[in-house]
């Protein structure tokens, strides 16, 4: 609080009449970056192909089972202080050392809301989580047990028992699918990358993009890659959403999927599948630095896919043919495509120059005697092979 005397107090001498607004942004921000973590996974889980963000619940993820689709809630619950811990009372409704429970309590309680997604969805839902930054005490502890191993625990039986009276009085299910049901519950702690003012999530992030863009992206073009798919989530939160959407309409209005997340990283989709079929780790890594160098000289979409082809092809020569023709020959070859491609970049030329250059060259190697083996197509790939290694 300022002093009485002083008439021109500065701002941060008057204690501010309240900080809620700050808590429930940070909350916000939270729920934003468990979404967009799970958003990352986009790239890795064949299964998961979309996420919902603040749709049912804080984010939902969307699994496509050979045809069938299966859901994932997710709840994101913080607190400020570290070292608080979350209690029985505070997630579920329930005392300590309670002998009986209040139906109404657990309907309301977090827990109860993840709940009735397993009554809701049926067999459509895969699991509901409590995603939180904190740690738990030892009672929640003993209930997480509990739940993944059926071991003896008050609050589990008590919940068993409360079930059908809390979620579903009016169409109770049968003691066998109530435990089946609570068992899709998962109770997550410690969960470093929620909170704000930590770099784990920044990290955590950085690892995955790393992975699936160049080796050689400045600190500031990861922030910002990052920063872009928490911005991504927190439009798709915050869009209005009419009523009576059909999926597609959700889809596009609420959830983001794989297209979006290759724009981010400037991956072409096709190049993206087809390279990842490949089985190569790295083919990713390429796909994103040919867009990107295509990107840049102007070539459609069309003609990206078509060089990450190329090269997947030129890979595959090279890997036959290295040992079957003579090494002088061979470094003649490589020669030839480096000066070109280097020449091509440096140069800041477009496509059809390359064109050009590829014709030149296939030329050459046929005056030469050593394009027996070779084609345009083939020459393309390495060149994009060449500068693919030179980015990395």
């Amino acid at each position: 609080m300022a002093d009485s005397d002083n008439q021109s107090p500065r701002i941060h001498e008057v204690a501010p009449r309240e900080n809620v607004g700050r808590d429930t942004i940070a909350r916000y921000q939270a729920q934003f970056r468990g979404a967009a973590f799970e958003c990352l996974s986009l790239l890795e889980d064949e299964e998961l192909d979309r996420v919902y963000c603040d749709y049912q619940d804080d984010f939902v993820s969307r699994l496509n089972l050979n045809g069938d689709h299966i859901y994932n809630f997710y709840q994101v619950k913080t607190k400020k202080k570290l070292n608080d811990q979350w209690s029985v009372n505070d997630i579920l409704g329930m005392r300590k050392s309670a002998r009986k429970a209040d139906p109404s309590k657990i309907a309301s309680s977090y827990l109860g809301k993840l709940l009735v997604h397993t009554i809701k969805f049926n067999n459509s839902c895969g699991r509901v989580v409590f995603l939180t930054n904190i740690h738990f005490d030892d009672d929640v502890e003993n209930l997480r047990e509990a739940i993944d191993n059926g071991s003896e625990n008050n609050h589990y039986k008590l919940l068993l028992e409360n079930f059908n009276e809390s979620l579903c009085p009016d169409s109770p299910i049968t003691d066998e699918i109530v435990i089946e049901r609570v068992k899709k519950l998962q109770l997550k702690s410690n969960t470093p990358y929620l909170n704000p003012e930590d770099n784990t999530f920044f990290a955590l992030a950085r690892d995955t993009i790393y992975k699936y863009s160049e080796i050689d992206l400045q600190h500031s073009e990861c922030e910002g890659i990052i920063n872009n798919l928490v911005s991504l989530v927190e439009r798709k939160s915050f869009g209005k959403l009419i009523e009576d959407l059909d999926e597609s309409e959700l889809d596009e209005a609420a959830g983001i999927g794989l297209l979006e997340m290759l724009d981010i990283l400037s991956i072409s989709k096709e190049a993206y599948r087809h390279l990842k079929s490949s089985g190569d780790l790295r083919a990713i890594k390429n796909a994103s630095i040919i867009h990107r160098i295509m990107s840049k000289a102007g070539a459609s979409e069309r003609m990206i896919e078509y060089v990450s082809d190329c090269k997947v092809r030129w890979d595959i020569w090279f890997r036959d043919k290295r040992h079957t023709i003579p090494e002088f020959d061979l470094n003649f070859i490589l020669d030839e495509i480096e000066a070109n491609a280097f020449g091509w970049t440096n140069s800041k030329e477009s496509i059809k120059e390359l064109k050009g250059r590829i014709r030149g060259v296939f030329s050459s190697l046929e005056d030469e005697g050593l394009a027996t083996t070779l084609n345009e197509d083939l020459l393309l790939g390495a060149v994009f092979s060449t500068l693919v290694r030179g980015s990395a």
